[in-house]
């Protein structure tokens, strides 16, 4: 501190002799001064351009930072897109594979929106009258069962899914002759779908793990449709039958493209109308 006003009183002294000497005297020691900062002066505005361009170089990578920001969001999204696109084609190729080896007449669809008040239980697909659907068929996706058409309009229709208690499935175990009705219990919090599978005889052998699917009675559901798996088996209140918990086949989460099982050439309209009894 004492250093810095020490020079500060120099300067001072030497500016106050500077305007008392004669101009001609005055003028000499300009130029003496003028010539001993030459020297500084060149360095300080040597020192200043370069933090000017450090400023300019600063705003310049900021600047080439931001579009490298840009590009890799938009490369981002290029890989998103070409990944959905990947999936739906994979997806579609799937599903034209469960057509080309289907025994049944499918018809393919996509969902156009979920009832708001019935997210688990109700869908809306983009075919209806003018495609051959009709109430009462069947709708399954790539992996199985997941309901049956219940309102028809000219190019749409609704489906209730069989996560709903009012869908009745006559059913059975893939394996074996032992047969039951499969009906919705809802969905868990998370998004899990549970079956029961009840009034499955006494006694028989029902293993974890046993596939269950349509057995073809009542007309509605063709035989051989994969509803799900067993989870586990219990008696149930009376004592005289086993149900069954069943793990859908088919994740009600993901659904997006279904096929309507079209009903048979042979199949007669009394059959049909027998079917209905399985939906209360």
């Amino acid at each position: 501190m004492k250093f810095n006003i020490t020079i500060f009183i120099f300067f001072f002294i030497l500016i106050g002799a500077m305007f008392s000497l004669p101009e001609e005297k005055t003028n000499s020691v300009s130029t003496v001064v003028r010539d001993v900062l030459t020297v500084p002066q060149a360095g300080l505005c040597r020192a200043m351009e370069w933090f000017m361009s450090l400023g300019r170089d600063k705003a310049k990578l900021l600047n080439e930072n931001n579009l490298l920001r840009v590009r890799i969001e938009e490369l981002s999204n290029e890989l998103r897109q070409n990944k959905n696109i990947q999936e739906e084609n994979q997806k579609l190729r799937d599903l034209l594979k469960l057509k080309a080896v289907s025994r049944y007449s499918l018809l393919a669809a996509q969902l156009l929106a979920r009832d708001v008040n019935g997210w688990w239980q109700m869908a809306r697909i983009d075919k209806g009258a003018v495609d051959g659907v009709k109430p009462d068929l069947p709708v399954i996706s790539q992996e199985g069962l997941i309901g049956q058409v219940v309102n028809v309009s000219q190019n749409s229709s609704d489906v209730l899914f069989l996560t709903s208690s009012k869908v009745k499935v006559a059913a059975r175990l893939a394996r074996s002759e032992i047969f039951g009705i499969v009906s919705g219990q809802g969905v868990s919090w998370d998004g899990d779908a549970n079956y029961r599978m009840d009034f499955i005889i006494k006694g028989v052998n029902v293993n974890r793990a046993d596939e269950v699917v349509t057995s073809g009675l009542g007309g509605v559901y063709p035989e051989g449709l994969v509803i799900g798996y067993v989870k586990s088996v219990q008696m149930d209140h009376s004592g005289l039958f086993q149900y069954a918990e069943i793990v859908p086949a088919a994740d009600f989460r993901l659904i997006d493209m279904v096929f309507v099982v079209l009903p048979e050439k042979n199949k007669n309209s009394g059959r049909r109308t027998a079917g209905k009894k399985e939906i209360r």
